[in-house]
């Protein structure tokens, strides 16, 4: 008896005991059927987190969590080598019976490399060539996890995408992030992201690597979770990780500050003692890539439309090996077999040299191209004259020269394209070697600069082409050039931290240029040496992409608190730091306007200095004013400029709106308007150029370019599938003509009236403006190629 009531007693608190705890297994689902069967293999030291608590799995596999009533969910710390048979979580709203996480062997993942996708800010309810872009170069190009760094977005985007963008259809493992967007109304900001792609914080093993997915702190509802719980549970999850893996941090913003410290309330942790190597974000909708403490922060723009800074819509790939970050490179939607030779061109004329440069653009979203041949022959007789294969210069461009002699007629190009997974495609291609030509341009040269060129326009000096080249990859193809105008040699290259996104500026031997962390370089024009050069103390949100100003020797770059007035001898800083704050660069240009600054502000306003001291005039944001991509023109006292969709008028001295006209033209472009006396012309997101009665501001033409190649317009998209004919760079005058680059990849002129008297197909998108020098015009386009064409 005594022995029973002993027993009882010890007994007693077992019961509770075991109902205050959660216990489960992982192991390897050797079937693929999610369910423990004896014969599969229980693995030893895994981790597994209810999002407060962290444990390993004991040798048998087995683990054991407290009972926190708070946790809505498990979750399994994959290991490398594995991934989730169905979820790598398990939901807590319903007590489950069995708590076991199933994981299988990754054939895909290496030990020692890894290779992951980041896709962002795609906020839409709509299916769209992105989706199978992705899908398929994860499996042409061996990616072993599809990342969305959030803004899913609302109900009706969160929703389709939990349908149509998982694992099991996305052919590989695919995470995502909360972003401001995807906190949504009910219970709690992040429920219904909770019921569709489970917890907001959660860690895994991929490849060499450990990645932390942690929510974004705020949004449009409130959120259950606060900074001080994800950073309790942040230390007790780093705390088990191995210290010599690359830590790579995933959240839809950076917001960490020049140190890498997290900090809520009560709680902070340092992410530098964890081996952190990047940091993975969006929401900012474009591409900007720097380095900071040696960590990569890398912002992508979304795959599917054009970015709030007119980036191209693209995905980011990213290579990791041991050591960290090993490659990044963006990858440009919605192309497919794009194949376009663009030397020699229809009417070429014969090389005084007695070469042939041969130059393709191609570009594949889905497949890498691995080399590419051209084999020239005979129109007439098909006799086979030449085959070659090509060297690749950046990520469109493939060239050569071959030996040629002066042989004029008519011959065809047969341009293969070799794939890395074994496919091909062809393309054939006529072209004639002539004399001369009456044709409306005549191309003499082109170069390639092995990095894109966004809005950077040639910039003519004496006998000098001057050039910046961007990279929104890695960043090794970033640099200000010099080219010989009459042959398009190169002169000298000069290396710069980051992008150079925007024009170029001269005077006085002295070439001024901005990247977009906001570096400003003088340089020596001659010899590209530098003179002086202005860093600020840590780059920051968000990127510099406007295009400077200069004006009787002094320079005006920057935007709110870096923005400067910067004599270019010297390098002293006139003046600093302006109001407002907020909003992001615009992607136009500067403008000095008798004694006033204008610059744009996106989402906030278009404002006026003081070019003497920087003292704000006056800002406009009403009537879509504050949608900033385009420019300013000035005449007659008056600025010229557009908004979200309209035309405006505006006093220069007071920022009066004067006169005003909305349309249902889309004109969210980096260009600003050509006034002539009779004609205010404007380039439109959807619909190519437009030509205004510039009292009006009735519509007098219109000339429709093609599809763009690349979307760049703030949120145009060819998902919805409307004509998208963007042009980005301003009309230029030449001999009565009207010359501009389109995101079609032609190069136009055009008769005052808006009719096509000549176009040349260059085969990348144009976004930066025509430079005329003479008789000569000289355009550069995305993919890197600076070209001169003699104009008749």
């Amino acid at each position: 008896m005594k022995l029973t009531k002993l027993l009882t007693f010890i007994l007693l608190p077992i019961a509770p005991l075991f109902a205050q705890q959660r216990v489960g297994r992982v192991f390897e689902d050797q079937n693929a059927n999610n369910q423990f069967e004896q014969q599969e293999k229980q693995l030893a030291g895994i981790v597994v987190s209810d999002g407060y608590d962290v444990v390993k799995t004991n040798k048998d596999g087995t683990y054991t969590l407290p009972h926190n009533p708070n946790a809505r969910f498990l979750f399994v710390s994959i290991p490398s080598g594995y991934k989730a048979t169905k979820t790598h979580y398990i939901a807590l709203r319903e007590e489950h019976k069995n708590l076991d996480f199933a994981l299988v062997k990754d054939t895909i993942q290496q030990s020692d490399f890894l290779r992951f996708i980041q896709i962002t800010d795609t906020e839409t309810p709509l299916y769209g060539p992105w989706i199978d872009n992705v899908r398929n170069y994860a499996q042409q190009q061996k990616a072993s996890l599809i990342m969305h760094t959030g803004d899913i977005c609302y109900e009706q985007g969160m929703l389709f995408h939990a349908k149509q963008v998982n694992s099991e259809l996305m052919g590989r493992p695919t995470y995502y992030t909360v972003g401001n967007h995807d906190l949504v109304k009910g219970e709690y900001g992040e429920k219904l992201f909770e019921d569709l792609f489970g917890p907001t914080y959660y860690s895994f093993d991929a490849g060499p690597a450990h990645f932390v997915v942690t929510p974004m702190p705020n949004g449009d509802y409130k959120p259950s979770y606060t900074a001080d719980q994800i950073i309790s549970w942040l230390k007790k999850d780093l705390a088990t990780m191995d210290k010599s893996k690359p830590l790579i941090f995933i959240n839809h913003d950076f917001f960490a500050g020049q140190d890498f410290i997290l900090k809520g309330e009560n709680e902070q942790i340092d992410l530098m003692q964890y081996n952190l190597k990047a940091w993975f974000y969006g929401h900012w909708h474009n591409n900007f890539i720097f380095k900071q403490m040696g960590v990569y922060v890398v912002c992508s723009n979304a795959p599917n439309k054009g970015g709030i800074d007119n980036s191209a819509a693209q995905f980011v790939v990213v290579d990791i090996d041991k050591q960290g970050i090993k490659d990044i490179k963006p990858i440009y939607t919605n192309l497919r077999d794009h194949i376009q030779l663009v030397h020699p061109a229809t009417d070429q004329q014969i090389n005084a040299q007695e070469t042939l440069p041969i130059v393709v653009n191609a570009y594949d979203s889905e497949r890498k191209i691995q080399k590419v041949a051209v084999e020239i022959s005979n129109h007439e007789t098909g006799k086979r004259l030449a085959n070659v294969q090509l060297s690749p210069s950046g990520d469109w461009l493939w060239q050569t020269k071959v030996p040629f002699g002066k042989q004029k007629g008519q011959y065809d190009a047969l341009i293969t394209i070799f794939y890395q997974n074994g496919e091909q495609s062809l393309k054939r291609q006529t072209f004639n070697l002539v004399s001369d030509t009456e044709s409306g341009m005549k191309l003499q040269w082109s170069t390639a600069v092995k990095g894109n060129i966004w809005k950077t326009s040639p910039l003519i000096v004496g006998d000098k082409l001057f050039v910046g080249t961007m990279d929104d990859g890695i960043g090794t193809n970033h640099s200000i050039m010099a080219l010989d105008k009459r042959t398009g040699n190169v002169l000298w290259s000069l290396p710069t931290i980051n992008s150079i996104k925007h024009k170029l500026r001269y005077s006085d031997g002295v070439l001024l240029a901005t990247d977009v962390e906001t570096n400003i370089y003088a340089i020596d024009a001659d010899i590209g040496k530098t003179l002086w050069i202005k860093k600020p103390p840590h780059p920051s949100l968000p990127t510099f992409v406007s295009g400077p100003a200069l004006d009787k020797g002094v320079y005006y770059t920057g935007l709110g608190r870096r923005m400067s007035a910067i004599d270019i001898h010297t390098g002293k800083v006139l003046w600093q730091g302006v109001e407002p704050s907020g909003g992001e660069a615009t992607p136009a240009q500067l403008s000095v306007v008798d004694q006033t600054l204008v610059a744009g502000y996106n989402w906030n306003a278009l404002c006026a200095y003081d070019i003497q001291n920087g003292k704000l005039l006056w800002k406009r944001q009403e009537d879509g004013l504050r949608f900033r991509s385009g420019g300013v023109t000035e005449k007659d006292g008056d600025l010229y400029t557009t908004g979200l969709n309209g035309i405006f008028k505006l006093n220069l001295k007071t920022g009066d709106i004067v006169q005003k006209s909305i349309k249902t033209d889309d004109f969210k472009i980096m260009a600003s308007p050509e006034i002539l006396s009779d004609l205010l012309i404007m380039p439109t997101s959807t619909n190519g150029i437009k030509a205004y009665d510039p009292h009006t501001f009735e519509e007098k033409w219109h000339f429709a370019t093609g599809e763009s190649l690349v979307y760049t317009s703030p949120y145009s998209s060819p998902d919805q599938h409307k004509m998208v004919g963007t042009v980005e760079s301003s009309i230029t005058k030449a001999k009565g003509k009207l010359l501009f680059g389109a995101s079609d990849g032609c190069l136009y002129v055009l008769s005052k009236e808006g009719k096509l008297l000549s176009k040349f197909n260059l085969g990348a998108p144009i976004f930066s403006e025509i430079t005329v020098d003479g008789d000569f015009i000289y355009s550069a386009d995305f993919a890197g190629n600076v070209s001169c064409f003699k104009l008749w």
